[in-house]
């Protein structure tokens, strides 16, 4: 599986919430996610540019909590947050936790975020209410083979134009490293 994802910051979250419902997205549920990365003695998940994550979602809507962990491959292209990821389901975030640590991962401090999601089609917008970050768009599809990806990579970029906005304005950096590279100035 590949996640096609492009990010971009936003001023207006209301404006491109409201935007996407006129295009025809379809509001979906509000969730707190908070997200716990872990990476070895020697930071080589970091330089490889991977990522491994134990992720809290509190779904605010149907008051439900589920928690995941994710494997992060490095970035597929120079344009976008493409990358295979690897996500399973599993009971308990504390106990994955404790299971990283005791194999010798350190983890790292928490991305926090509100997340609303819209879906259209095989498409997903999430606006996110980053802490203190600010807030930001991330459109993705999810496509089966590696072949496939220039087309939805391309259909991103469509609704970026269509909500105002370019391709340039599209940041690779993860919310981690944004928060990481905040912190060390």
């Amino acid at each position: 599986m590949v996640e096609v994802e492009v990010k971009i910051p936003v001023k207006n979250k209301k404006q491109v919430e409201e935007k996407l419902l006129e295009l025809g997205f379809l509001k979906g549920d509000l969730l707190k996610e908070s997200d716990f990365y872990f990476d070895n003695a020697c930071h080589e998940l970091k330089e490889k540019d991977m990522a491994l994550r134990i992720r809290s979602c509190e779904n605010l809507t149907t008051s439900t909590t589920e928690h995941f962990i994710t494997y992060k491959g490095p970035k597929m292209d120079k344009i976008s947050m493409t990358r295979k990821e690897l996500e399973t389901k599993i009971e308990s975030a504390e106990t994955g936790r404790e299971i990283l640590k005791s194999l010798g991962y350190t983890e790292v401090p928490p991305v926090i975020k509100r997340r609303q999601e819209l879906h259209k089609d095989q498409m997903n917008a999430c606006l996110d209410q980053v802490e203190h970050l600010g807030d930001f768009l991330e459109l993705e599809i999810v496509v089966q083979q590696e072949s496939e990806k220039e087309n939805a990579l391309n259909e991103l970029i469509s609704l970026l134009y269509e909500l105002g906005y370019q391709a340039e304005d599209i940041i690779r950096t993860s919310y981690l490293s944004m928060l990481q590279n905040k912190e060390s100035k």
